[in-house]
């Protein structure tokens, strides 16, 4: 009987156009109705749901293909739409039995892949009690003589205040967040928060962590409290992914569909501060193989399902904090994203290739301002898989109930870098989602170090440059074509206007000798001084 429900529902899903999202639109949430009780773990950290496998067709796979399919592999229990998977519930298998299972499927005639439903430990990737502070020479706090005010100083740190001279340019930009529960009700982000659909919103719960990562990326300008978001033109697509009352394991095909959700809903860059390379303990360095092989086939897969069907976007994942003992790691244990390599894609498309999805993903570790420069945090995991750091030591940001905190972290370091490829974006909306990864990562100021204290002598502990808002949005600007250099000097720090013909302002500092340098449009523009004014022309 089970076989032959299966088999109807199969033909509605199929018929109605796959109108019925089953796990999307209600039949079952995975992270509401799976339990704990349902996960087998394969390690510490790593497991999948039991008796679950998932298939994913070859593009030409005609509805009777799939009808054999289910038919000869177990019951279909879910669509997720646009990634074209299929949940097929089996009977009790052992984990043995299952992997057989799915490489028989796998060879059946227009299946392109079956694997059974990994599952993780999730955590979010911050430091509550980092181990920098001024004793080990990290300002943690204070920015330096010219900006005593700590609170900023990742906007400092990465001259985004001198990005914000271009605020007239600015457009509206969706910026999605898939993190723990967001304060929808905080000063700093009331009317900034949108879901992708009511049950995204039915199951949000404030959590600081979230609301931290949300404010560092879009809290309120000129309010006069609290902070500044990098991109507070903005609104934030939020996705809680964090796990319901007692649950430690979370499904990752849950993370899959909130990459699906924000994305559908307009989101161009996505911050995924989030992994699960702190469930490792220090003598478990290595996941079972088969978990980053997974994990590059799945969200390969699943960002390269979305780029044939037309939407273009920017992920941003957190390299990760190091494992249980907070020593840093390869990023590429970290899970999700960090985990694609060119190697174990999967993406059984005629127009998309490993190279599509590599130059839309983008890696951040945690960088802090040293005596001696910038230097990474000694559990800021490390490798080839990381492209970039930023400040994410003592950020300053909101937190759930209208407070605020520092927090340290790649978790707090990825929005840094989120926030800013948003600039990018809304200052050039033309932009593919490759070319705004390729001006973030090109268009820096800077390098940082790797960090003093390094646990495993095997890593490849590498130096990373560091973001930088100013010259990513200035290559944005004249990626256009129609922006020009333009350089003065007054002889002493102060802030600058060039007013253009339309009156529209550009207002930027100079550096303690005078000096400027920055970007215009060819035109008049009116340079206004603490001298008085003068005409240019650009």
């Amino acid at each position: 009987m089970n076989r032959i429900l299966s088999l109807i529902l199969s033909i509605i899903t199929a018929l109605s156009g796959f109108v019925f999202a089953i796990p999307e639109d209600g039949f079952f949430s995975y992270n509401e109705q799976i339990e704990d009780c349902d996960i087998s773990q394969l390690s510490e950290n790593s497991g999948y749901v039991k008796n679950t496998m998932l298939v994913i067709f070859e593009e030409d796979a005609s509805l009777l293909d799939k009808l054999s399919v289910f038919s000869k592999s177990g019951a279909l229990s879910g669509v997720i739409k646009d990634l074209d998977l299929y949940v097929i519930t089996t009977d009790n298998m052992s984990y043995t039995e299952l992997n057989a299972l799915c490489d028989k499927v796998s060879l059946m005639d227009n299946v392109a892949i079956a694997c059974i439903c990994p599952a993780k430990k999730l955590s979010e990737q911050y430091t509550p009690d980092d181990p920098f502070n001024d004793e080990n020479g990290y300002w943690n706090s204070d920015w330096d003589d010219e900006n005593p005010d700590g609170n900023n100083w990742h906007i400092e740190a990465t001259d985004t205040r001198s990005a914000w001279g271009y605020k007239s340019l600015f457009t509206h930009i969706n910026i999605g967040v898939v993190d723990g529960g967001f304060d929808t009700e905080h000063e700093e982000l009331k009317g900034k928060i949108a879901f992708p659909t009511n049950r995204e919103e039915r199951k949000n719960r404030p959590n600081h962590h979230g609301t931290h990562v949300a404010g560092i990326i879009a809290a309120e300008q000129d309010n006069s409290v609290g902070l500044s978001g990098i991109c507070s033109d903005s609104t934030l697509i939020c996705v809680d992914w964090s796990p319901s009352t007692n649950q430690l394991w979370i499904p990752d095909l849950e993370v899959l569909q909130a990459l699906r959700r924000v994305v559908k809903a307009g989101a161009k860059v996505i911050n995924f501060s989030v992994g699960n390379s702190s469930s490792m303990g220090d003598n478990n360095y290595e996941f079972p193989s088969i978990v980053p092989d997974l994990d590059g086939m799945l969200y390969s897969y699943s960002m390269g399902s979305l780029l044939q069907k037309g939407y273009d976007f920017v992920v941003v994942q957190s390299a990760g904090n190091g494992n249980g003992e907070g020593y840093a790691v390869d990023a590429s244990q970290n899970g999700l994203f960090c985990s694609i390599t060119k190697k174990n894609a999967f993406l059984p498309f005629s127009d998309v290739d490993i190279n599509d999805v590599l130059d839309r993903v983008i890696i951040v570790g945690s960088a802090g301002l040293t005596k001696d420069g910038y230097m990474q945090s000694s559990s800021s995991n490390t490798g080839d898989r990381v492209d970039i750091c930023a400040p994410g030591i003592d950020v300053f940001s909101c937190t759930k109930d209208n407070t605020y905190l520092r927090k340290s972290g790649t978790s707090m370091a990825a929005p840094v870098v989120t926030g800013i490829a948003s600039l990018v974006w809304c200052v050039n909306p033309e932009l593919t989602g490759a070319e705004v990864k390729s001006i973030i990562c090109k268009n820096t100021k800077g390098e940082v170090l790797p960090a003093e204290e390094r646990h495993y002598d095997f890593l490849n502990y590498k130096t990373y440059p560091l973001v930088n808002a100013k010259l990513a949005v200035e290559a944005s600007l004249k990626a256009t074509g129609d922006f020009y250099d333009v350089s003065i000097n007054t002889g002493k720090k102060e802030e600058v206007t060039f007013t253009n013909e339309n009156g529209d302002e550009f207002i930027f500092e100079t550096t303690s000798d005078g000096s400027l340098t920055c970007v215009l449009q060819k035109g008049k523009y009116i340079l206004q001084t603490t001298d008085g004014i003068e005409e240019i022309v650009v």
